[in-house]
């Protein structure tokens, strides 16, 4: 080539913003179709498959996907989606509390909630069943509880309950109008606050019985608390001080569940019975904070007896008439172009300028991501005036693409006639019979229902310049001929332009600060170090511009706890035999000392925090470089700490383990310490040998 050519290039998003775009959104890979996420069925938990386990009545979700299913015969299982595994968290026949249980969970803690047990309320650890607090029906600072629903979040946990109750009647009973309070507790037990509000109360008459899973509450990671009267259709929504935010009365029909996303939007489940004939119309209904309707949830048709969302907005919908639980997760989606209700784009762009005229526009290149079912199509054409006549009217092209009040079908329509024929999937193509100074392009995505073709990068190259000028004049005499042999032509020019901006950019390939991908890891290995996909590309630069210190302290402690501190970003704790041979010296502790640190003196003990290694994989990459690193007469024992606290085990103040406020004692079932007790000593009166001073602090009866 002779190096005249010149290009216009797009890649950016500021470069897209110069042109009209149509149902487009820049997108991290590249510029494509707008999409959104919609739930869809990620999986479905078959609950008569779970040996061992009756008809599940109530359902809890917590962190890590694990399930709480309380069934019939009240044994609580937890079930683990990750290893599709289940076991009982309590034994059977624990007592603890009936099958009407209400259920929520927050971290490690289970919360139950039943009205016709002892324990009204309790709190257990999930990791061994131990009970860490419980509250009696009459022990909520008088006020009486009788749960309707429960949930929590990260700091509390919400109790639904009457205020009031009809004292004439014969068993436990809600007049109409009566109000109804939500009891705020800390996750240690102790009552926060009650909330209420004049408006909130029970609609009818009616026996605490009847009203056994006809209220569902969810609390927003927002703090904002809604609770759902399924029998008569009434939403109300508190926020997070307690105030009431909204009212709401839906249109009649069986409900059945209440949850709401990260974003705010409640969903309710449609409880209603079907027939074997009928099209099952049953959907999860979405609403705004307000309690108005927006949509439903397509993806999934059926009963919901309860709903469910987890931390990553994961969708739980227990289905007890089927015995399944459906989990639906947020799926991409493409929108729809509202001006012709299908998936896809248009972008329409302002003219780009040769500056002169009768300008033979040479190629387009292009970097895209065309995934299967879906296209990209490009229109251009060329004039030499940047005005045509358009609809009858002589108009300047970029301000008729621009104007805003022309509609989507108009602008098309005004320039039908200009167009080329669409070039399909292109990734490197010539123009033709693109002739004048200015340029125009109209660029097509034509998408899936889940998928967009995307546009990362464009080069628009001009004035023409290929290999036929540099062939004798007779090669270009033909018309047809010279057509032919000059796209022929532009296979090689590409090929060889391709070759000639690789070596231009050559240092992308060799300078560690700017290689990246499989290049990078190429040159990690002139340095000696192995790499997998489980690598980041800022770890391996880091290793790569520490080499040299490495080598030079290799071996050494110093070099060891280096090595780990690029790849984890956290200095490591490294203990040596010598360091503890004071405690070796002293027989108690010897056993102790070998079992944590190994009697070998040529043994060392590497010590890392649980976010150093959260992964197995990462723990299997840390050995490796240790095994590279340390001397070859030693061996190199890696401890993972634990953020727990084990008396005689690894544990470290302030590593692994932080002493805080004493979480709640229970002394025996009627003497409890709760959260944010302070012992201190003061009013410590009318107790002898301490602070006993007759006839001031004590006296004698």
């Amino acid at each position: 080539m002779n190096g005249q050519n010149h290009f216009f290039s797009i890649g950016r998003e500021q470069d897209w913003l110069r042109g009209t775009g149509y149902n487009l959104a820049y997108h991290l890979a590249g510029y494509g179709v707008r999409r959104d996420h919609k739930y869809g069925i990620a999986g479905t938990l078959q609950l008569n498959e779970l040996a061992g386990t009756a008809s599940v009545k109530e359902l809890a979700v917590s962190q890590h996907e694990h399930l709480y299913l309380l069934d019939e015969r009240a044994d609580v299982w937890i079930y683990d989606r990750r290893n599709s595994d289940h076991k009982r968290l309590f034994t059977q026949g624990h007592g603890l509390f009936s099958n009407h249980a209400r259920l929520a969970a927050s971290g490690d803690l289970l919360f139950a909630a039943d009205r016709t047990s002892e324990r009204t309320v309790a709190a257990y650890h999930t990791g061994n069943g131990q009970t860490l607090w419980s509250r009696m029906g009459d022990e909520a600072d008088g006020i009486p509880l009788q749960p309707l629903a429960i949930a929590a979040d990260k700091r509390y946990v919400y109790v639904l309950t009457p205020l009031e109750l009809d004292a004439g009647a014969d068993e436990p009973t809600v007049a109409a109008g009566a109000k109804l309070g939500i009891i705020q507790f800390t996750l240690g037990g102790a009552i926060a606050r009650v909330w209420s509000d004049a408006s909130f109360t029970q609609h009818v008459r009616a026996k605490l019985r009847h009203l056994n899973r006809t209220y569902f509450m969810t609390i927003a990671p927002s703090g904002e608390l809604y609770i759902f009267d399924t029998l008569y259709a009434k939403l109300f929504a508190f926020g997070s001080s307690g105030q009431m935010l909204a009212r709401r009365e839906l249109a009649s029909l069986p409900y059945a569940g209440l949850c709401v996303d990260s974003g705010g939007t409640l969903y309710v489940g449609d409880s209603r019975q079907m027939d074997q004939v009928s099209e099952d119309d049953r959907f999860i209904l979405q609403l705004n904070a307000a309690g108005e309707l927006m949509g439903r949830i397509t993806g999934f048709r059926g009963k919901a007896d309860q709903l469910l969302i987890d931390e990553k907005d994961r969708m739980y919908i227990l289905n007890g008439e089927d015995g399944t639980v459906t989990i639906l997760n947020l799926q991409p989606q493409t929108l729809l172009m509202e001006e012709t209700g299908v998936p896809e784009g248009v972008w329409l762009s302002q003219a780009f300028d040769s500056a002169e005229a009768e300008t033979v526009w040479h190629k387009m290149a292009l970097e895209t991501f065309i995934p299967d079912g879906t296209q990209l199509h490009v229109s251009y054409f060329s004039q030499n005036d940047d005005s045509c006549i358009i609809d009858g009217r002589y108009r300047k092209v970029d301000d008729w693409l621009a104007d805003s009040t022309i509609p989507y079908r108009d602008k098309l329509k005004g320039l039908e006639g200009f167009w080329s024929p669409p070039v399909i999937n292109p990734r490197d193509a010539l123009f033709f019979g693109a002739k004048g100074r200015y340029l125009w392009l109209k660029i097509e995505w034509i998408a899936s229902e889940r998928y967009t073709p995307l546009l990362e990068a464009m080069r628009v190259y001009f004035p023409r310049d290929t290999y036929l000028s540099y062939l004798p004049a007779v090669y270009q005499e033909d018309p047809a001929s010279r057509d032919f042999l000059e796209r022929y032509l532009s296979l090689f020019g590409t090929l060889f332009s391709g070759i000639e901006e690789e070596i231009e950019d050559l240092s992308a390939y060799i300078d560690p600060e700017r290689a990246t991908g499989e290049h990078l890891r190429w040159l990690a290995t002139w340095v000696g170090l192995e790499t997998d996909d489980y690598w980041t590309d800022k770890q391996v630069q880091a290793f790569i511009q520490a080499a040299p210190e490495l080598y030079r302290f290799r071996g050494t402690r110093q070099g060891l706890m280096k090595t780990i501190e690029i790849y984890t970003g956290i200095t490591p704790l490294i203990v040596e035999y010598f360091q503890t041979k004071a405690m070796r010296d002293n027989a108690e502790l010897r056993h102790l000392t070998d079992q944590l640190y190994g009697g070998d003196p040529y043994t060392f003990t590497v010590l890392l925090r649980p976010e150093q290694a959260p992964t197995e994989k990462q723990r299997v990459v840390i050995e490796q470089l240790l095994d590279e690193q340390k001397p070859a007469f030693t061996e190199a024992k890696l401890v993972l700490l634990q953020p727990w606290m084990y008396l005689d085990l690894h544990t470290y103040l302030g590593i692994n383990t932080v002493l805080t406020e004493p979480s709640l004692l229970k002394l025996n079932p009627d003497s409890t310490m709760p959260n944010d007790t302070l012992i201190v000593d003061i009013g410590m009166e009318k107790r002898l040998d301490v602070h006993t001073r007759l006839e001031m602090d004590s006296e004698l009866e």
